[in-house]
């Protein structure tokens, strides 16, 4: 923390140093197209190694220069590189000049095309952020690949105020998680591939498809209002400005894995493909499963990944066709070793166990872009693409478990072993067709839809329970669930369309202009599952290391066991476990923008939606005999929202904005469907209902040059009727979804940028540094009360506590050193992050909160591009390597350990050649 002090003082320092020196600004032309701006064009001063960017509209700035005459270089590819001699500074004085640039030996058509595929520089990202209206942040794809992050999930977690909690799947966004944020694609919607989780889990996208992450904290009339905390947009990448092919390589270990003897689930494949993802079973008395009980050994845990990307143009007479194509292949292996315990307010256990979780994740992509260019501004694309996720898992889990041993007297002497095999296959097929065009100045059309389709699948979860009595291993009696092998199979698809109509009042440079529009979507989810019980009428003798010499036909033949499903062994036995969600939006939207001076511009939304959602299901905990289990939501919301900005300066700018939103409950929220865990198990409530939210949000941005920048964010959120995952009342302590009462955040958040060093030569070589820092301190509240309406009995510890998952302190850092010369560029990043306490589980029936503990994260990523063709990369992740703890405070105040693990440094090795 104190290296990050220094750092931001050392550059208030240079700030302040370079107000006694002269300012050198302007504006680069293009000379060649009626005098447009160039944006991201170098400017520098020679002989000094000072130097800056131009940003969109061509300006840029250079401060710190000492009083004298300077000669001016600018660059930009494809164009003669312009020298503006005789460039007197004056101290404390603002020297403006402009640059007229011609073409040189590339055509104008591909330098403008050059300028389009440099939005993903961190240099465009700072400049949308200071353009746009709303209060957006972005990271572009050249930030994600010098912070070596590999996925969305990463990315994102990179920004203010967002933060991801261990074992749980998606991120949260000041302290709302899942269920109060959005995801899309090309700001189209996306489903979830898992029914626990309303988003689709961000890791599916990796940076190989990502052009930049936008995240955007204030509600506006284009989105849906089922939003909260933020709508995190993904926009695809795209063919740039030359046609590519390139190939890549990469391997790497985890430190804490690679000395491990692996083990992967019986019947599982090392690409991840599932045959037969459904039961095998159409007869009791019929052993017919596929898979063993006892998992295999498996392959050396060496990392690995390979991908292409390749891209062509094609000239369509008058117009361009650019083709784009991604596809790639990755594998990972992670290794645990930890403890899990249950734990009651006097510190009494019914579990203590410790575990070896060995986990293996491949995936694959394929992702296609076609943009067919009409014209400057007006086009048609396709794009296309299939995500494979697959994670296997085995854990082995011993020690005492009261639902094994129920004699708590003596729990050190008893012991316990449970075994989990687990298999998620999700695939994830995704269509979009996307369209603008401008008939005029003043009338625009911006058209997109989409079709996708989700399937995860569950294949074959294995659990096996024994205890250790006399020297041997015994299966459980009384309690058929305790040995089991699951089968689930979920589809959703979903359609969505959009229809935005600009119409500008003016043919001004001022803004002044409606939008009208419409969005339709609609989302079908079948899950159906089936549960195989192995009920043993006594303890019976099992060889640990050879469960199938018990699980087969003869010992189901001899009556030693029975088979049960989840609906008993009657006539209803095969009924599968099913609950069908179907939920359809129809939104109309007004948006009326204006700029009233240079200083001061509005934005006013209204968007009205109406919903119908229906939950139909058939569980364990709920069976449907009269066609009456349906949970239906039919409301319409209007739903305003606010955006002022206002430009102090040129160079300072503060934005308010307010808006109201809701938040749905889930599919699987709403379906009493039981689902069981080693360390939890889980369902739903068909009793909640949609929680109101209220949104302000504050911001001042102050940009000292196209690199340097300090934003500093107040906000304050309230949930009325909030909901909630606690533990509910009853005999299994299982968890269930509730409204509790309503809930306030509040907070602030800083982001700081800037170039410690810039130094460019008169050879075209350039070095900098740069660093950049944000921090968020939020403040959480809800009101714990047992509302009626849901029908779940639930005794909170506390009166009012803080938001689950929301950690009042996050630290995102990096430091960037960058050098770029004939025939290298190499790139090195030092990236820090760091989370406080935070709430994990909230506490009920006496028991305290489950917190999990502040940890920090440290990664170092270099990358060197040889020449043209050649690239090189080294990362080294987790290097701190902290434990990850969870913890439970007894009625006497002492805090004790429930859970706790390490997950390695990873590191990884890459290669890739562009042709």
């Amino acid at each position: 923390m104190r290296l990050f002090l220094l750092l931001i003082i050392m550059s208030c320092s240079w700030m302040a140093a370079a107000q006694e020196a002269g300012i050198i600004a302007g504006k680069v032309i293009n000379k060649g197209a009626n005098n447009e701006p160039l944006p991201f064009a170098t400017v520098f001063a020679q002989g000094t190694q000072k130097g800056t960017n131009t940003d969109f509209d061509g300006f840029f700035r250079i401060d710190g220069i000492s009083p004298g005459t300077y000669t001016i270089e600018v660059r930009f590819v494809g164009y003669e590189t312009l020298t503006l001699p005789n460039i007197v500074v004056e101290a404390g004085k603002v020297t403006e000049t402009t640059a007229a640039m011609s073409a040189g030996a590339k055509s104008l058509e591909d330098v403008v095309v050059m300028a389009n595929t440099e939005k993903d520089s961190d240099i465009a990202m700072i400049m949308l952020q200071r353009e746009s209206l709303q209060m957006l942040q972005s990271i572009g794809g050249k930030e994600l690949s010098r912070k070596g992050v590999g996925d969305a999930e990463g990315a994102v977690t990179k920004i203010t105020g967002v933060s991801k909690q261990q074992g749980v799947k998606n991120v949260f966004v000041r302290g709302l998680g899942d269920r109060y944020n959005s995801t899309s694609l090309n700001n189209l919607p996306l489903p979830s591939e898992d029914p626990e989780y309303k988003n689709i889990a961000l890791s599916f996208f990796t940076s190989d498809i990502i052009n930049s992450i936008d995240v955007n904290k204030a509600f506006g009339a284009q989105l849906y209002g089922d939003v909260a905390g933020a709508n995190i947009n993904i926009t695809s990448k795209e063919l740039g400005n030359e046609d590519i092919f390139q190939i890549g390589i990469s391997s790497g270990i985890n430190t804490q894995t690679i000395s491990e003897d692996f083990y992967s689930a019986s019947g599982t494949s090392k690409f991840g493909t599932v045959k037969n993802p459904a039961s095998p079973i159409t007869d009791l008395n019929k052993y017919d499963f596929k898979n063993s009980f006892e998992p295999t050994n498996a392959r050396t845990p060496i990392h690995f990944g390979l991908s292409l990307n390749a891209g062509k143009k094609f000239q369509v007479r008058a117009n361009t066709l650019n083709t784009f194509l991604v596809a790639s292949h990755s594998a990972d292996f992670t290794y645990q070793n930890g403890v899990t315990r249950d734990i009651t307010p006097e510190g009494g256990r019914s579990k203590d166990l410790t575990f070896d979780k060995y986990e293996y994740h491949v995936s694959q992509l394929l992702m296609g872009n076609l943009k067919y260019e009409m014209g400057e501004n007006n086009f048609i694309s396709y794009i296309g693409s299939y995500l494979h996720d697959n994670k296997q898992s085995v854990g082995n889990y011993n020690g005492f478990h009261a639902s094994i041993y129920d004699d708590t007297s003596n729990p050190g002497a008893q012991k316990s072993f449970i075994r989990r095999q687990q298999e998620n296959n999700n695939r994830l097929y995704v269509n979009q067709l996307l369209s603008y065009f401008e008939w005029n100045k003043s009338v625009s059309l911006d058209l997109g839809a989409s079709y996708n389709v989700i399937e995860g699948n569950e294949p074959d979860r294995r659990t096996n329970s024994y205890a250790f009595n006399s020297n041997k291993y015994q299966t459980v009696s009384g309690s058929a669930a305790a040995n089991h092998r699951f089968f689930s199979e979920l589809e959703e698809k979903d359609y969505a369309a959009r229809a935005l109509l600009t119409v500008k009042m003016n043919s001004e440079e001022s803004l002044h202009q409606f939008q009208f529009g419409g969005n339709y979507r609609n989302t079908k989810r079948d899950f159906s599952a089936m549960q195989f019980n192995f009920n043993f009428d006594a303890p019976t003798d099992v060889d640990r290391d050879n469960p199938d010499g018990l699980f087969n036909q003869q010992s189901l033949d001899n009556g030693l066991f029975n088979i049960l499903t989840a609906n008993g062994n009657g006539v209803d036995a095969f009924v599968p476990i099913t609950y069908n969600g179907d939920r359809e939006i129809f939104a109309g939207l007004v948006n009326y923008a204006r700029e009233f001076n240079s200083a001061l511009l509005l934005n006013f939304g209204l968007r009205y939606e109406q919903i119908k959602q229906d939950v139909i299901w058939d569980t364990n905990l709920d069976r449907n005999t009269f066609n009456n289990n349906i949970n239906t939501v039919s409301e319409s919301y209007l739903l305003p929202s606010l955006n002022l900005k206002y430009n102090l300066t040129n160079d300072k700018v503060v934005r308010l904005a307010a808006s109201k939103t809701y938040t749905l409950p889930q599919f699987k929220e709403v379906a009493p469907f039981l689902y069981e865990d080693v360390n939890f198990s889980s369902f739903g409530n068909s009793h909640l209902k949609p929680s109101n939210n209220y949104n302000l949000d504050l911001k001042y941005d102050r940009y000292f040059n196209n690199t340097a920048m300090i934003s500093v964010t107040g906000f304050f959120k309230r949930v009325e009727d909030a909901l909630n995952r606690v533990q509910v009342n009853s005999a299994a302590n299982e968890l269930s979804y509730v409204n509790t009462g309503n809930a306030n955040v509040t907070g602030i958040e800083l982001e700081f940028k800037e170039s410690l060093i810039q130094q460019y030569g008169d050879d075209n070589s350039m070095k900098l540094l740069n660093f950049g820092l944000n921090v968020s301190y939020l403040y959480s509240n809800q009101k714990l009360v047992d509302v009626p309406s849901d029908a779940l009995t639930v005794r909170f510890t506390n009166a009012e506590d803080k938001l689950e998952g929301a950690s009042p302190l996050l630290i995102n850092a990096d430091l960037t050193y960058q050098v770029e010369r004939e025939g290298l560029d190499f790139t090195s990043s030092l990236v820090m992050n760091y989370f406080s306490d935070r709430v994990f589980s909230l506490g009920t029936a006496g028991s305290q909160n489950i917190m999990e503990k502040g940890l920090p994260t440290l990664d170092f990523i270099t990358k060197a591009k040889l020449g043209e063709h050649l690239g090189l990369s080294l990362s080294l992740k987790n290097l701190l390597n902290p434990a990850f703890k969870l913890t439970n405070a007894l009625n006497s105040g002492r805090e004790t350990l429930i859970n706790s693990y390490k997950r390695g440094m990873n590191v990884s090795f890459g290669i890739n050649y562009t042709f």
